[in-house]
């Protein structure tokens, strides 16, 4: 009996679960690079792109189906972005130690999904969540998201960096979130391969416990109420996902490159 493998160039984005995740965020990558004017990488191994040269999470990859070794790896990220520019290297699939190929090992991040339905989280009085349309909500979207995270390398004074006007629109969506018209949240959904993929999710750190960040996953992850959705998570994060009804269903490796 002859059984896909589930990651050929000839089986659907949406295979599975992980499969969608993976496609989704290889899918965010090249809208993003081209909303930049940047080139994406889309190869047989990963599809990849630099966006910035500030920012830890700006230049990244993601592996898009099992390699038959590594060797190419470090030598990818290191082409990604000039030395002393961080490069991530994230993988669905159990890499072998890629330490001596002088990466570092980020960590191992739960890979969560929901199915569709279920109820929103309780309302949080004074919490206001816009989608953004207009520049003037760009701006403060991707100031919140520097600072609230916060993203280590970035300035918040020297923006847009990443989120141009031409992100806008089409299968990603930027959510705001306001207290007393005070930007306090973000959250953010690439739709494709089935699903709604959740990122970008801060909040500010002094409103933090508040449920505000839960609000903002929830309008992310019904972006299309149709769809299920996927987030990478932190550990730190994996229970307020949980409490949205996130199930955590593997790990992924992240491997940093400077």
């Amino acid at each position: 009996m002859d059984l896909a493998d589930g990651w050929g160039t000839g089986e659907p984005d949406n295979d599975t679960l992980v499969r969608a995740g993976v496609s989704s965020l290889a899918d965010r990558l090249a809208h993003h690079a081209a909303a930049l004017g940047r080139p994406v990488i889309d190869d047989s191994r990963w599809v990849a792109s630099a966006l910035a040269e500030s920012g830890f999470f700006s230049n990244a990859g993601i592996v898009i189906r099992p390699p038959a070794d590594w060797s190419w790896a470090a030598i990818a990220l290191a082409a990604l972005a000039p030395t002393g520019i961080p490069k991530l290297l994230i993988s669905p699939f159990a890499t072998p130690d890629l330490r001596g190929d002088g990466l570092q090992l980020i960590g191992h991040p739960p890979f969560m999904v929901r199915p569709v339905g279920g109820a929103p989280p309780a309302p949080v009085a004074g919490l206001e969540i816009r989608e953004v349309n207009e520049p003037d909500d760009l701006l403060q979207f991707e100031r919140t998201l520097i600072e609230g995270y916060p993203v280590p390398g970035m300035d918040s004074a020297d923006v847009p960096i990443l989120f141009p006007s031409t992100f806008l629109g089409g299968a990603s969506h930027l959510y705001l979130g306001l207290v007393d018209g005070q930007p306090v949240a973000t959250a953010a959904t690439h739709v494709a391969a089935g699903v709604n993929h959740v990122e970008f999710v801060a909040t500010r750190a002094e409103f933090r416990g508040r449920g505000v960040g839960a609000a903002l996953t929830w309008a992310a992850t019904v972006a299309d109420p149709a769809l299920p959705a996927v987030l990478i998570a932190s550990d730190s994060g994996r229970a307020v996902y949980e409490a949205l009804g996130y199930l955590a269903v593997m790990r992924w490796t992240i491997w940093l490159a400077v």
